[in-house]
């Protein structure tokens, strides 16, 4: 796995943007200081639903340099200002502390916006809508904001992480390939 290549030590702070999953698993295993959390539509951020916590990658209610490594699969597509969404990890991760995040990525040297959402809260489709599905929403339920082109290392660059790694993860003939990224916060 990805992460352990990263040997970062068992007594580090980690975040994990899901409940659920094989990643869940076993970052809840090897990590004795673990935080996860969901968004869930119509739920402020920094409140419980069932017993998960919520937050918006936007907004995090989660202090300055609380973690070591914050990690999450297959969301980032998802989010409607991902460079905010970035900016507010490089926030909460210490200095020197790892993200590592799974996105869809397509072979374009840019990245294809899809949707954006406007002040009043609501969607504007830049192109025809495509939905992802989810185990909490369902099968085709999720707006994607966004296809990522090559680009996705100069757009974390601007938030402040140094990207370090990009490798394919999935079967080399599905486009778009699944990629593992990371990023790390510079030292200070």
């Amino acid at each position: 796995m990805a992460i352990d290549t990263l040997r970062i030590p068992t007594e580090a702070r980690v975040y994990e943007f899901s409940s659920r999953g094989a990643l869940f698993r076993h970052l809840r295993r090897r990590f004795q200081d673990f935080y996860f959390s969901e968004y869930f539509d119509g739920v402020p951020a920094g409140e419980i639903r069932n017993g998960i916590p919520c937050q918006d990658v936007q907004d995090l209610k989660i202090p300055s340099g609380t973690f070591d490594l914050v990690t999450s699969t297959e969301v980032f597509e998802h989010v409607p200002d991902d460079a905010k969404g970035f900016s507010e990890i490089q926030r909460v991760l210490k200095p020197g502390g790892w993200l590592v995040f799974t996105v869809p990525l397509t072979r374009n040297p840019v990245t294809v916006e899809r949707a954006r959402r406007l002040s009043d809260g609501r969607v504007e489709h830049l192109l025809p809508p495509e939905y992802h599905s989810d185990r909490l929403r369902g099968r085709g339920k999720v707006l994607a904001y966004r296809n990522y082109g090559m680009d996705l290392v100069d757009r974390l660059r601007r938030t402040g992480l140094v990207p370090e790694v990009l490798t394919i993860v999935s079967d080399r003939f599905m486009i778009p390939r699944t990629h593992v990224v990371t990023g790390r916060k510079v030292e200070s």
